[in-house]
């Protein structure tokens, strides 16, 4: 492989159990946890709530 197209490996950080660890030092079901996860955003999160509401709606 030509040294100019060689790509640096990137780490990956996540907060688990309040500490900052390395995604790549996790244990099998915290890596899953991980995978799991979603990424905030303001219209998921609109979204939920608005979802939240109609639930609560229908079981009043």
């Amino acid at each position: 492989m030509n040294p100019e197209t060689q790509r640096t490996p990137c780490e990956t950080f996540s907060r688990a159990m309040g500490y900052i660890r390395r995604v790549s030092n996790f244990n099998t079901g915290k890596y899953a946890e991980f995978l799991e996860r979603r990424t905030f955003t303001e219209a998921n999160a609109l979204s939920t709530g608005a979802r939240h509401e109609d639930l609560m709606k229908k079981a009043a």
